[in-house]
């Protein structure tokens, strides 16, 4: 079994085995995300048949779980919430007889579906005119 030493603290780090990571998985699937002391002390002893572990590896193993799980949670939320993501080019194009410089827009849209990792993307091209030789109507 590994075992590293903590930076600083003299004490040795808690390297848990494939079992015991298992068996802590087991439990957290089954719906048990806090344990108090006797459960506590009932599964590091249950652990400890896999390997060296104390009340405190099983107490953090826990919290430690529960938020990696909560910021699993929200970053996902975050992603599926997102807005979509829209991308504009300025195109400049010579045209007409007197080259006049001509500007068009690009937009682009991609939006992610929910619940799938497929995407679509969607363009639509505009051009405007900068400085209208005969505006509305004058």
């Amino acid at each position: 079994m590994q075992v590293d030493m903590q930076a600083g603290a003299g004490g040795t780090r808690w390297s848990p085995t494939q079992e015991q990571i298992g068996i802590l998985e087991m439990m957290y699937r089954g719906g048990m995300r806090t344990p108090n002391a006797q459960q506590i002390e009932q599964i590091t002893v249950q652990l400890g048949k896999y390997g060296k572990i104390e009340g405190k590896n099983v107490f953090y193993w826990f919290q430690n779980h529960k938020a990696r799980e909560r910021q699993k949670q929200k970053r996902n939320s975050l992603v599926l919430n997102s807005p979509p993501i829209t991308t504009i080019t300025l195109n400049t194009r010579e045209d007409g007889p007197y080259k006049r410089k001509c500007r068009s827009w690009s937009f682009e849209y991609i939006e992610e579906e929910s619940g799938s990792s497929s995407s679509f993307k969607e363009e639509e091209t505009r051009t405007l005119e900068l400085f209208p030789l005969h505006p509305e109507g004058r």
